[in-house]
């Protein structure tokens, strides 16, 4: 036996696998990988088999792969941003002509998709639903469903349709999904925007035959949204947004980020693509020539209009909510070519009944908003306007308290920008319908929704002032507990699914909720040593149990809302049992 195979292998500790050889998602975490194939020990341990990848192969990756695709995204998305000092790397082409661009229009390149979502937990009405043998007769997810099928899955979706991003006119979608004949119903809509319903109608119908299915079903959806723009001529590109929002709201209850970040950022880059931000703009100056080349046709109505108004407020909603979660900045803050021009978003409904005044036109409107003008106070006060205002107070204060730093320059300067924000937060928050008294479970939910965003808005804004030493102290716990009370002003029992950015919203209530458990534990500690040296101390000692108590029942509200939801979003299941841990933690 020759001298070098009687070499002992180098040693990397017990259950650790070579230096380099970790795979993506424990060098993500920071774990110990043991380098098992083809799924590593901690990975199953943490339930994240999906994301177990290891790069050290002869080709990249599907996650790099992903990665490699969002950056191109990004790149696409910043020369839209600043149309003035980029020169263009794609022309895009008028998706009303039938002939061939001289480039590819934004590849959207297929998603490997490994792994379906949860099952959904809504009740279906009665008239859509089937018998399991028929069903699964009925059902075959490889081929364009019937049409009693589609009848069943845009069924089972509509009723959810808004807690998932859907923008369209809920009647009219329905008149051209319900179209017997295939190819008329996929030249309506495109196969992109009907395989993302056909996909969330699985998810929502409840039946565990149906949903055996949907991994099925999630990859026609990818493999339908990549190939749509593609198309000569293209489908309509506002139905390709549509699809892009669907999927993205998919894949990030799932809890399968990278993903919806990818089809989040190709609905932003489709819609700055064809300006639906300067829709009715005062100030719709043209881009300079060769950056841009996408017009849409004029809508053929007020309601057609109205979905494209809505089309952009949906997506400005998902970048904004979602950019937080993945640490990312969101798409619309400021740059000249994503200006927020677009008047405010309209419930679906009224576009049709009065329409929008034809000299309307507007500027800044979000900006405006943020400033704390108070004419933009008044004015917006759709439920999804209110959700865009909220979610952009999120999204601002999430960003400011990750700039924050002991060290940073001019203090000061971003104090007095933190007060103004918590001005117009408070403001807006006071403007706000209240939360008792909603006429139906679905205003109920927005309305908790939107409540959530602005008091963890507020809750941001005041933890980080007194980092700074310059806020009043226990404002952001009061947010926190105002978080937790709006829960008790709906019955989350007859709700059925919601967005599963409360997810994130409630976890970071949580962790306030928790910071506080672990200080007055603190404080316990020293008042029980107090306890028998003075009256003073005993008394100290029961109010500070009276408190921790009073939170720890505030944590078990939000456990609970987050258990009611956990089966119909993954994100959802995964936070509640990430707060768990949290609070165990801390007894520690």
């Amino acid at each position: 036996m020759s001298a070098q195979g009687n070499q002992p292998a180098p040693t990397t500790g017990p259950g650790r696998a070579p230096r380099g050889s970790a795979c993506l998602n424990c060098r993500r975490r920071k774990f110990k990988c043991d380098g098992a194939r083809p799924i590593c020990g901690p990975c199953i341990r943490t339930h994240r088999e999906y994301d177990c990848e290891y790069t050290d192969g002869p080709t990249r990756s599907p996650t790099q792969l992903l990665e490699d695709n969002i950056a191109r995204l990004e790149a696409r998305i910043y020369e839209l941003e600043h149309p003035e000092s980029v020169a263009p790397s794609v022309t895009l082409h008028d998706p009303h002509t039938a002939t061939a661009p001289p480039n590819t229009p934004i590849q959207l390149t297929p998603i490997a998709s490994s792994s379906a979502g949860a099952a959904g937990s809504s009740a279906p009405s009665a008239s859509y639903l089937m018998p399991q043998a028929s069903l699964v007769t009925a059902l075959d997810a490889t081929s364009e469903p019937s049409p009693d099928v589609v009848q069943m899955l845009v069924g089972f979706f509509l009723p959810h349709a808004n807690q998932v991003g859907f923008f369209l006119h809920h009647g009219r979608f329905r008149e051209h999904a319900l179209v017997p004949a295939a190819d008329t119903r996929q030249a309506r809509l495109s196969p992109a925007l009907l395989n993302a319903v056909y996909l969330w109608g699985v998810h929502f119908s409840g039946n565990a035959s149906m949903i055996a299915h949907e991994p099925v079903f999630l990859q026609r959806a990818v493999q339908a949204v990549s190939s749509a723009l593609v198309r000569v001529p293209p489908y309509n590109i506002i139905y390709s947004i549509q699809a892009e929002v669907l999927l993205a709201h998919y894949f990030f209850a799932a809890n399968r980020s990278l993903e919806g970040r990818y089809h989040s950022n190709a609905a932003v880059a489709l819609s700055l693509s064809c300006r639906l931000n300067k829709l009715r703009s005062s100030n719709n100056m043209p881009n300079p020539p060769g950056v841009l080349n996408v017009d849409l046709a004029p809508p053929a109505d007020a309601l057609e209009e109205g979905e494209r108004i809505n089309a952009f407020w949906c997506v400005f909603i998902l970048d904004k909510s979602w950019s937080v979660r993945a640490g990312s900045p969101s798409h619309f803050n400021g740059s000249p070519g994503a200006q927020v021009d677009i008047p405010w978003p309209l419930q679906i409904e009224d576009y049709a009944q009065r329409g929008i005044p034809p000299t309307l036109r507007s500027s800044l409107t979000m900006q405006t908003f943020l400033s704390g003008v108070s004419p933009e106070l008044t004015q917006g006060m759709s439920p999804m306007a209110l959700r865009a205002k909220a979610s952009a107070l999120f999204e601002r204060a999430s960003r400011r308290a990750s700039q924050w730093t002991p060290a940073m320059a001019y203090v000061e300067q971003f104090a007095a920008e933190l007060f103004v924000l918590e001005n117009v937060i408070q403001q807006f928050v006071d403007a706000l319908p209240p939360l008792h008294g909603a006429p139906d479970p679905d205003t109920a939910r927005d309305r908790l929704i939107t409540h959530t965003f602005a008091l963890v808005a507020s809750m941001q804004v005041h933890s980080t002032l007194r980092q700074g030493q310059n806020g009043a102290p226990g404002r952001d716990l009061d947010a926190a507990r105002r978080a937790v009370a709006a829960i008790d002003s709906v019955n989350l029992a007859g709700i059925g699914y919601v967005d599963p950015i409360m997810a994130v919203l409630w976890t970071a209530v949580s962790r306030v909720l928790i910071g506080e458990i672990v200080r007055l534990r603190m404080i316990w500690t020293s008042a029980s040593l107090l306890a028998d040296q003075a009256a003073a101390g005993a008394h100290q000692q029961q109010h500070v149990e009276a408190d921790h108590d009073g939170l720890i029942a505030a944590l078990q509200k939000i456990l609970t809302a987050m258990t009611t939801f956990a089966h119909t979003s993954p994100l959802m299941a995964l936070q509640a049992a990430t707060v768990r841990q949290e609070l165990e933690g801390s007894a520690r």
